[in-house]
């Protein structure tokens, strides 16, 4: 059941389609990682664990929705001890109770496609993921900081993407040295017929990161695919998020969120808008979200 909106809780505000939003009786939560569950620094603040606890306890799913891949957020996941479904790769892979419930893949031509574009240009460089960890297209040292946010080094560099067929390849991102050189990498993942998501960390303030992923994947359909396993409607999942590659599932979950640092075309299409990381708004979306769970 859900109601029209009365007064907000303290801290949130209405963004760009509150008039669109009724109150919920929630399921279902997606958090973005970068900028929404973390900050610059490596783990949730206490205040994001306690009000997950809350949350959890209160019966809600609460699941990541993120461009990394699964190493890249085990540290919080053992943190925060979230059940999903996970959205992660910018949808590429939905991660429920420890398994795969849905994926896309690329192609090793699109991986090939790609390494020979990464490797005419020297202001980004190439990762491709599996399964097993990812692969680069050179040994570039000013990667380095971007490794030790996914917690381990490449597997190598990748010579022949053949030696990559038969397994799962959920994402390639680019690694952007050069702010200018963004538009350009975008340009070239689109025209390698893939969809581009760029996806920058505060841990990484220098660096870019520009996801390619199959042209049928997005946070927003991965959310839905989320939903579907749960057994629930869209309108009961809510998503919270900071930036561009949120924007599909934020148009598509029935309550969206956006942090308040997010740029104003984030906050335009959120329903709510809530305090900034460094403020632990997330923190303060949850606790929302768990009163009106309890309230429905």
């Amino acid at each position: 059941m859900t109601t029209s909106p009365t007064a907000l809780p303290a801290g949130i505000r209405p963004g760009g389609r509150y008039a669109d939003w009724h109150q919920p009786a929630p399921a279902y939560v997606v958090c973005d990682v970068d900028g929404t569950l973390i900050g610059p620094q490596v783990d949730a603040t206490d205040e994001v664990v306690e009000a997950v606890v809350r949350a959890q306890d209160a019966g809600l799913r609460i699941g990541f929705a993120t461009g990394r891949a699964r190493l890249g957020v085990q540290a919080l996941w053992d943190q925060l001890r979230t059940g999903g479904p996970h959205l992660l790769h910018n949808g590429a892979e939905v991660r429920a109770d420890g398994r795969t419930v849905a994926a896309w893949s690329l192609t090793v031509d699109q991986v090939a496609r790609l390494l020979t574009f990464a490797r005419e240009r020297d202001d980004a460089y190439l990762e491709v993921y599996t399964d097993d960890g990812y692969w680069v297209s050179a040994w570039d040292e000013r990667a380095r900081t971007h490794w030790e946010i996914l917690g381990h080094e490449p597997l190598g560099v990748l010579e022949d993407p053949a030696n990559l067929a038969g397994q799962p390849i959920p994402k390639i991102t680019m690694t952007v040295f050069e702010t200018a050189a963004v538009p350009a990498i975008i340009d070239g993942i689109t025209s390698a017929g893939l969809t581009p998501g760029q996806a920058d960390s505060p841990r990484a303030p220098e660096l870019h990161f520009v996801n390619a992923t199959h042209p049928d994947t997005d946070k927003g359909r991965a959310l839905a695919r989320a939903a579907e396993h749960l057994g629930i409607d869209l309108s009961r999942t809510v998503a919270i998020g900071d930036a561009a590659n949120d924007l599909s599932m934020l148009q598509v979950a029935g309550t969206a969120i956006a942090m308040g640092q997010a740029p104003a075309e984030i906050q335009e299409v959120a329903h709510l808008v809530v305090p900034d990381v460094d403020a632990h708004g997330v923190a303060v979306a949850l606790d929302a979200v768990r009163v009106w769970r309890e309230q429905g």
